[in-house]
């Protein structure tokens, strides 16, 4: 199967945006918001009664995945999921691997419970409470009931603000003395308000001396240039000196948040806390106001919508984008309410755009096709016990398109030959895996079957293969079934091994591009 990759300039006016498929929208409603493909039953019933999809995608956000999916997708904006933490996991006795990858959860697991949970956006920078697992407890100052990832709550003093209160977002943004928590402050400013102070164009004066501390202070603090960013940026960073560390790399200092230390502003940039005009004291007083904040539930609408559309917005969506808003407003500032209106909308479903027949595919994350794979074969990838596509210490997470927080900040949108190459070793490695161990997930033969004495087994089992991949049916005489049946055949020529052409035959289809683009 061969899917066409349609690259648009502009977005269609969504009154001429043709709707795909009852089928198609369950395969990317499906993907989008659990991680995996639609099942052969799902499939079935939607087939039989179109309209039911609508109720099935209503079922797909009560799946419990739908939390693992947000982590995952929100990911891409926190960034903290990276491999490069100043203190490692055996300082406190802990495995590297696990403790880099639990620090870089915590906020996306305080997001993810959010959204499971149905409970209010705003908590997400007002809660008194953290998630937080066994390594995270071992190493921070937390009271951790339970097993695993659970709500907790740090035990050191620290305001309730949610992740900004906690150790995950700032061991991932560190701030140095001259720098003054600025960086941490636009880091704010650009998760939850989608406004990044280095993307803004600045006429900068090329008369400062930029190794001479005071006249830089002075040019933030007179400059108009300066100015600009500094008057709005420096108070935000003001809030942020209870998470002052004079040593980041040290243990003992690096777990703590030291309430004491919250005046510190006073010796360092002078600048009292507060948000864009609104004066406060504390990281609480602070949570409450991008709680309170008109852009902050925006921003959070913006990224939806670029993340399940896989691309920026533009001007053409802005009507999209406050009819999604309100729909957010109204549902209680819950995810699962944003993510349904934007599932509804025309643009999502956009189906062929063309008289060519084209239809805009996204392109898989690394994430999202390890979790596809696994769920249709049963194999997760490991080396070491590490995800080999969640990793880039010893893993291929970058080869395959994602990010790794640091020297690559965003994700792959079109297919290249790295992604391809890591595809061709996953499917190789699942197709084996799953026919030594699990064959029912997969398969109906026997394994005993050939052309000669059962091809009609065959056909059905190549037909089945194609409809739980790809989600489409191909007929018996089809080119999908013949090219299948002279695959086997081939490699069967070979070693006279059945479930080895077997493994063939299906790890050439979950190399196909319809397992990258949906």
């Amino acid at each position: 199967m061969v899917t066409l990759l349609a690259c648009v300039s502009a977005p269609t006016p969504e009154a001429e945006v043709p709707e795909m498929s009852a089928v198609d929208l369950l395969e990317r409603a499906s993907l989008d918001l659990r991680g995996v493909r639609p099942t052969v039953a799902e499939i079935e019933a939607v087939e039989a009664d179109p309209d039911a999809g609508e109720g099935v995608i209503d079922d797909l956000l009560q799946d419990e995945r739908v939390a693992g999916r947000g982590r995952d997708m929100w990911a891409e904006v926190y960034l903290t999921r990276t491999e490069s933490y100043a203190i490692t996991g055996s300082t406190f006795g802990v495995d590297d691997a696990a403790f880099m990858a639990s620090v870089g959860d915590e906020p996306l697991r305080v997001l993810g419970y959010i959204a499971e949970n149905d409970l209010p956006y705003t908590d997400l920078v007002t809660a008194d409470w953290t998630m937080a697992d066994e390594n995270l407890a071992a190493a921070w100052p937390i009271d951790h009931p339970g097993e695993g990832w659970t709500r907790s709550t740090y035990t050191d003093g620290r305001p309730a603000a949610g992740v900004l209160a906690g150790n995950g977002l700032w061991w991932r943004y560190t701030s140095t003395d001259s720098n003054a928590n600025r960086k941490r402050a636009n880091q704010i400013s650009r998760i939850f308000l989608c406004n990044d102070y280095l993307s803004r164009p600045i006429e900068f004066d090329r008369n400062i001396n930029l190794l001479d501390g005071e006249a830089v202070q002075d040019a933030i603090t007179t400059n108009p240039s300066c100015q600009s960013c500094h008057s709005s940026l420096d108070p935000i960073a003001s809030y942020l000196f209870g998470f002052w560390w004079y040593d980041y790399t040290n243990p003992t200092e690096a777990v703590y948040y030291f309430p004491e230390r919250e005046p510190r502003w006073q010796g360092y940039t002078e600048v009292a806390p507060s948000w864009y005009g609104e004066p406060g004291y504390t990281l609480a007083d602070l949570g409450q106001q991008i709680a309170g904040d008109h852009r902050y539930p925006e921003c959070f609408v913006q990224q939806a919508y670029e993340l399940l559309l896989r691309r920026d917005v533009t001007l053409d969506d802005t009507n999209a984008l406050v009819r999604h808003r309100n729909a957010f407003i109204e549902g209680g500032l819950t995810v699962r309410a944003l993510l349904r209106s934007i599932v509804d909308d025309p643009r999502y479903r956009a189906g062929v755009t063309d008289a060519d027949g084209y239809v805009p595919k996204k392109l898989v994350t690394a994430d999202l096709l390890a979790a596809e794979i696994e769920d249709l074969t049963g194999f997760r990838w490991t080396y070491t016990g590490q995800d080999m596509l969640g990793t880039d210490t010893v893993g291929v997470r970058t080869l395959a398109g994602g990010a790794d927080g640091y020297n690559t900040t965003a994700t792959a949108t079109t297919p290249n030959a790295t992604l391809v190459l890591v595809q061709e070793r996953l499917a190789e490695a699942a197709a084996a895996w799953v026919v030594a161990n699990e064959p029912d997930r997969l398969f109906t033969v026997d394994f005993t079957e050939t052309p000669e004495t059962d091809r009609d087994a065959m056909i059905a089992q190549i037909q089945s293969l194609h409809l739980r991949l790809f989600g489409h049916r191909v007929s018996a005489d089809g080119d999908e079934v013949a090219a299948g049946l002279e695959l086997w055949q081939s490699i069967y020529a070979v070693e006279r091994d059945p479930e080895g052409a077997w493994i063939g035959v299906l790890s050439a289809l979950l190399r196909d591009p319809d397992l990258l683009l949906y």
